[in-house]
């Protein structure tokens, strides 16, 4: 079927502000076709199972990294690493660290907004700024994927975008469950790691302008072979035809093709 646009709707297409995420970004470099349904159909990806640990781990790091805050000093995990940094004590952090609110930067020659939610930020000397993004996991060693860098270099590149002055690296807090206890009695030991990664924002304002094009596209580009969402949409369209059919009892079924 041929989707057609009225005048009005492709102008709004056009003049229409786009507010792109974080995650919204990841989407368009991972699969431009769902990126181009989420943002115009608000079609998303099926869900994943919810962090709901994590999202708590967070939470909890949040409330201990900020009586720290209060007392002027490092968190331990960040001290004994010798960083010469102070945790960042800004009026902005409340609003940083709000998923509906976050750091943000408007490109007027874009006419859109790219957004995103840290966790908490290091500030040096010289005033440069520093993202820190906390991390649970229960596996045996850290890893730093792909993610997580671009992750860090979306984040640098708002905060530089917003005027301030940002730090050559980003860090990582990761909590590790002890898995070696033999139990936990109620109480679920962690272990804290840091990790420090080099930040790289070169390809950001690119991708980013890439996105809001295709955002304003029309049609949606074809569907991509290496998405596996799109690939079960693609095969699961070429049996749509078919339709199953309840016979004799709830174990014996028959396909039946529609007409």
């Amino acid at each position: 079927m041929t989707r057609r646009y009225t005048t009005n709707r492709m102008i709004d297409m056009i003049e229409k502000p786009f507010k792109i995420s974080r995650s919204g970004l990841k989407l368009f470099l991972e699969c431009p076709r769902c990126f181009w349904l989420a943002m115009h159909h608000k079609i998303k990806r099926p869900p994943g199972y919810p962090y709901t640990l994590s999202a708590a781990v967070d939470y909890l790091v949040k409330q201990e990294f900020d009586k720290y805050r209060k007392k002027g000093v490092l968190p331990p995990i960040l001290r004994q690493t010798g960083l010469d940094a102070k945790l960042y004590g800004g009026e902005e952090l409340t609003d940083w660290r709000n998923n509906f609110k976050g750091i943000a930067y408007y490109d007027e020659r874009l006419n859109a907004r790219l957004y995103g939610a840290v966790d908490d930020i290091l500030e040096f000397p010289d005033g440069s700024l520093a993202v820190i993004d906390y991390k649970s996991t229960g596996a045996r060693e850290v890893r730093i994927y792909d993610d997580y860098q671009k992750q860090m270099d979306i984040y640098t590149y708002i905060l530089q975008c917003m005027g301030f002055q940002t730090h050559p690296n980003a860090y990582f807090v990761f909590y590790i469950v002890k898995k070696d206890g033999g139990g936990f009695d109620n109480s679920l030991p962690f272990g804290e790691e840091m990790r420090k990664i080099k930040v790289n924002t070169d390809w950001v304002g690119d991708a980013f302008e890439r996105a809001v094009k295709l955002a304003r596209q029309i049609n949606p580009p074809s569907h991509a072979s290496e998405c596996d969402h799109c690939h079960f949409i693609h095969q699961a369209t070429k049996h749509a035809e078919y339709t199953v059919h309840s016979v004799q009892s709830d174990d014996d079924y028959i396909l039946v093709e529609e007409e």
